[in-house]
């Protein structure tokens, strides 16, 4: 599979900026009704019109990427494992948004460990290091012994 992951990370990092600069605005409900204006004064919207579209806009790519993917021919019959992966992560992204209270220990979080208290911020930090320690680096051995055993 050729994913084009220098494309994938522009997107999620340039959401995610715009997405930070946002949120330092904290912006009001009265704020959102400001007009926003063209290099050439014109009225283009309001700020609650960028707001909406920030969030419809990647919608409708992602329609017009999967109409560009069956007039190509090359669309997939299911979800990619590692796209739910994406998938998963940006709506756990989306949970942490806001969240104030992420250092607060709190029982019964791990369903495996119901008496044990984690922060939200621990479990965060938990499946970050699982992703930059543990998850390709077991993949990866996994697959080479089998790839090793087909070659012998």
């Amino acid at each position: 599979m050729a994913t084009d992951w220098k494309l994938v990370r522009r997107l999620v990092n340039s959401a995610l900026d715009a997405c930070e600069a946002l949120d330092q605005l904290e912006i009001t409900d009265e704020e959102r009704s400001a007009t926003i204006r063209t290099v050439g004064g014109q009225e283009a919207g309001t700020v609650w019109d960028a707001l909406q579209s920030a969030h419809t806009a990647p919608e409708n790519v992602r329609y017009m990427v999967i109409r560009g993917h069956g007039q190509l021919g090359d669309s997939v019959p299911f979800v990619q494992p590692v796209s739910r992966v994406l998938q998963q992560v940006g709506s756990l992204a989306a949970e942490l948004v806001g969240a104030q209270q992420l250092q607060v220990p709190i029982e019964g979080l791990d369903p495996y460990a119901p008496g044990k208290e984690q922060s939200l911020e621990s479990a965060i930090e938990n499946l970050s290091a699982w992703y930059e320690s543990h998850l390709v680096s077991n993949v990866e051995d996994a697959v080479a012994s089998v790839r090793d055993e087909d070659h012998s």
